[in-house]
């Protein structure tokens, strides 16, 4: 390698002293070094000849024809860590075109010694042919053209075929072997190509003098080189031949276009001149390439934005700006429209910036399909287009849940994007085409179909795609119960509710959220369906969510809209309605709209409506004396309305309609009877029906009915029952808890009152009310009373038993003998325990009612007190136990409950 650096400082110092202009005489270039060791083995040895150097054996080559060679980089490893800054992923700022075409680290550009030689090629000292003689002989031969141009042809002679192209030359050896050797014919191919120095100069990349094949061109030049540098041109390329200017590369000509007619083949002494840009404009925003241009005095904007290959098809030209230095060098605008001629010929100065920005996102002529239908998207609009021509069928184009009695058609109304809504009846407008439901339709409505009521379709797909929303903006544990169940629904009713204090906004762009509170979820949570909702109708993906939105969650970005576009001369387009009817809430206030649009907005009336009256509330003119407003009521019959007896009312803004409700409606009541009546059951029952009319539907009581001893229940009498329950098990804790704290020493512990007071939380109430079946079955209006839904009458068997229980020895049921008192039915129980209390014995009648003591005492009573199915009870002596009197209190409700309960378990 030491003698090949002496043998190119050799050369260096040949080309300096003959004139040729080096790039250093004492260190070769880089670029000298690759060119030379790309010449193959006997090339360099000719050259070293040529100079009179011998080359080292290791560095000569003994094969005459030329080994091919494999694609190499044309530039250094070296040169290529140079360039790597300038690389567009790593360098912001726009790029010059062009420039990137000589940084890539790796060419498919062949050695011009491997590329097929033309037939136009002038032959010349150095050159080799390569000669093939086949017929009655066969031999090859290599013949090089000397410097006086002849080359030797065997058995004939000298042959002059310098300043020839390649083609003659050819035919004149061949016709020349033919005529000398009978039977012997010849064919002619090129084989190793001189080599010729050329000069690089300019702003080059790296100007210098380069040994290259004769048919190096212009551009195979510039690689070699390098290309240019940052301030070389591209359009200004110069090839000087002996002094004169002989051709003008363009490269621009090449890359743009792939004109390569200047491309011309350089000859020995050739000098490649890259001078200076003078003129740069760049192109930004909606271009297809969007970079730095060389420009001349002769390009327009309409050749600069033809370099940048154009508009794209979002890019608005026709409102292109034109930035560029005035005549004080001070940057200016100017707006062009490059769709007119005279702005096109406009032509580029030097440091022109053209800005083509995007057009708008919306769709001059579209239409909108969104909610209840099979296909929500965008369409295309048409002159005379009607909402058929989009709803085409009932079947295919909407889905089963489909309000066909409400649908809405938002409208943009001027240039400031007010809307009003259009409100028509989807089933009148697909049965009747020719109606006025069938609305024709403008470019830009927005079509919305509701489901009926306030159903939803696939409401999980909504849930689903809002989980994966936040779950992308989060880093936690897979398992995120906040994140299960309607969370559309959730969010929403929270969006509903008025704001007290400004919503927190949530970070763009930041890290993955690791820890959040419950404040924060619900944020995100609401965050996420309002920016679903602020997109619904503008772009495609929330577009197709409103198949599972609800009635009121389609409406809210149209109810926000006529919100913000309310002002002094125009009303809040908003309406209320209230009351009995499927979804109660606001509406927007259509075209035209009436009393009857309203409640067909509201999914219709329920069953329960009454539909006699209904009253419409208005806030009509200011009154500075009502707190500047005044509210004027109207009661409206809304069945005479539908039955086209009344003015349907016009709305106005701020309207309210209550619509209200049926008194006493139940539309399902039941009342059950059981036991001893002839057809026991349950009965559908009026609104006022007595328990008397019921009995008597259900054919009155058999003969073994037991009158007295009936048991009747009632629902809200239960849940009354369980509130008190409730309240004293609270107020029995709580004297357990005083007991505990006292000094005084109690027999029984507090852990043993507890235990007592969880199995009295078991006892279910009953819910009986004491009534007397005998009047009621008579008739006595006294007696008698209305009966309500869940009501139960059990009618037991005649029963002829008397039953002790409490703190008597035996407890059990005796036959009633009406000769026997309370004192004999003791006694029968074996006597009092130890722990009655004898002084408040009390009976329970067989209907629910308690006989209480006379004034003679309980023994003194009169043997016709007791009565079949009656139960004596013998309390607890409660200061036996501690004088507590939670104890007495508790064994109350025992035995009370224990009675209800087996009179309702005998049946």
């Amino acid at each position: 390698m030491q003698k090949l650096t002496q043998f190119i400082l050799a050369i260096t110092f040949l080309f300096f002293a003959i004139g040729v202009e080096a790039a250093s005489p004492t260190a070769p270039s880089p670029a000298m070094l690759e060119q030379f060791k790309k010449l193959s083995p006997a090339e360099q040895q000719r050259l070293a000849r040529q100079y009179g150097y011998q080359l080292p054996a290791a560095n000569t080559g003994t094969n005459t024809t030329e080994q091919p060679q494999e694609v190499e980089r044309l530039q250094q490893r070296d040169r290529m860590l140079e360039q790597q800054p300038l690389r567009k992923e790593e360098s912001k700022e726009a790029e010059r075109f062009g420039l990137k075409l000589f940084d890539a680290e790796i060419s498919t550009f062949a050695p011009v010694g491997n590329q097929p030689v033309p037939d136009g090629y002038v032959l010349g000292a150095g050159d080799q042919l390569l000669l093939q003689l086949f017929g009655k002989q066969s031999d090859s031969y290599t013949l090089d053209v000397a410097r006086d141009g002849n080359i030797m042809l065997p058995d004939i002679g000298p042959l002059n075929v310098a300043g020839l192209r390649f083609n003659k030359a050819s035919e004149l050896i061949v016709e020349r072997i033919r005529s000398a050797n009978i039977g012997l014919n010849a064919a002619v191919s090129m084989g190793q190509l001189r080599t010729i120095n050329i000069f690089v100069a300019g702003e080059a990349k790296y100007p210098g003098v380069y040994a290259v094949s004769a048919l190096t061109t212009v551009t195979q030049a510039l690689f070699v080189a390098g290309g240019v540098s940052d301030i070389g041109s591209l359009r200004e390329i110069e090839v000087k031949r002996a002094g004169e200017t002989v051709a003008r590369f363009d490269l621009y000509e090449l890359l743009l276009r792939g004109d390569s007619r200047n491309d011309i083949n350089l000859k020995h002494g050739d000098v490649l001149f890259v001078a200076p840009v003078k003129a740069l404009a760049e192109v930004r925003g909606e271009v297809k390439r969007p970079a730095i241009y060389e420009v001349k005095p002769t390009d327009t904007l309409s050749s600069l934005l033809a370099m940048a290959g154009g508009a794209k098809a979002n890019g608005y030209i026709n409102a292109a700006v034109l930035e560029r230095y005035n005549d004080q060098r001070l940057r200016d605008f100017r707006n062009v429209d490059l769709t007119t001629s005279t702005d096109n010929a406009i032509a580029v100065k030097a440091g022109d910036v053209l800005r083509v920005a995007a057009s708008s996102e919306r769709v001059e002529n579209q239409l909108v399909l969104a909610g209840a239908v099979s296909r929500p998207g965008f369409y295309a609009w048409r002159d005379g287009y009607k909402v058929t021509d989009i709803i085409r069928s009932l079947w295919s184009d909407l889905l089963l849940s489909a309000d066909l009695h409400y649908a809405i058609i938002v409208r943009q109304v001027n240039s400031a994007g007010d809307i009003e809504v259009i409100q028509f009846n989807l089933a009148e407008a697909l049965d009747n085409p020719a109606g006025l439901h069938n609305i024709l339709l403008n470019p830009r409505d927005n079509i919305v179909v509701f489901h009926h009521a306030d159903q939803v379709y696939q409401r999980e797909k909504l849930n689903q795609h809002i989980r994966d929303t936040i779950l992308e903006k989060i880093e936690l544990p897979p398992e995120q119960r906040w994140l299960m169940g309607d969370l559309a629904s959730a969010a929403f009713v929270v969006m509903q509710e008025p704001k007290t204090e400004e919503m927190p906004a949530q970070q763009q762009d930041q890290e993955p959220l690791l820890f959040m509170t419950e404040q924060e979820q619900q944020e995100l949570l609401q965050k996420t369906l309002a920016d679903i909702l602020e997109r619904l109708y503008t772009e495609n993906d929330a577009l197709q969510l409103t198949v599972h939105l609800n009635r009121q969650e389609l409406l809210y970005p149209i109810m926000q809209k006529l919100k913000q576009q309310a002002r002094a001369n125009d009303n809040l387009k908003i309406v209320t309605v209230g009351g009995d009817v499927k979804v109660p809430g606001d509406y927007p206030l259509a075209v035209n709209s009436r009393v009857t649009d309203l409640v067909a907005a509201a999914g219709g009336l329920n069953d329960s409506a009454y539909f006699n009256r209904a009253e419409l509330s208005r806030t009509s003119d200011t009154n500075t004396q009502l707190n500047g407003v005044t509210i004027n009521h109207k009661a409206i019959d809304l069945a005479a309305v539908y039955a086209g007896n009344a003015e349907d009312v016009a709305l106005q803004s701020r309207d309210r309609l209550n619509i209200f409700a049926t008194p006493e409606w139940k539309t399902n009541r039941e009342v059950t009877l059981a036991g001893e009546v002839r057809f026991p059951g349950t009965y559908k029952v009026r609104q006022g029906e007595r328990l008397s009319d019921v009995i008597q539907r259900a054919g009155g009581l058999t003969e073994n009915a037991f009158a007295f001893g009936a048991i009747f229940t009632r629902e809200q009498i239960q849940k009354k029952e369980a509130e008190q329950m409730e309240k004293l098990l609270e107020q029995l804790k709580s004297d357990v808890a005083t007991r505990a704290l006292s000094t005084e020493r109690a027999q029984a512990t507090p852990q043993d009152s507890l235990l007592l007071l969880r199995e009295l939380g078991k006892i279910e109430p009953v819910g009986r009310l004491v009534i007397n079946l005998e009047q009621i079955v008579a008739q006595n209006p006294l007696f008698d009373m209305v009966v309500e839904d869940k009501d139960t009458l059990h009618v037991p068997r005649y029963n002829r038993a008397i039953t002790i229980v409490g703190e008597v020895q035996y407890a059990g049921s005796h036959r009633f003998d009406g000769a026997l008192a309370v004192s004999d039915y003791l006694t029968l129980a074996g006597g009092f325990r130890k722990r009655a209390d004898d002084e408040r014995v009390y009976i329970v009648r067989a209907d629910g009612s308690v006989a209480l003591p006379g004034s003679g005492g309980w023994f003194s009573r009169n043997k016709a007190d007791l009565l079949p199915g009656d139960t004596i009870v013998v309390p607890l002596d409660t200061e036996y136990k501690d004088n507590l009197t939670l104890w007495g209190q508790i064994t109350q409700i025992f035995y009370q409950s224990a009675i209800a309960l087996a009179a309702l378990n005998s049946f």
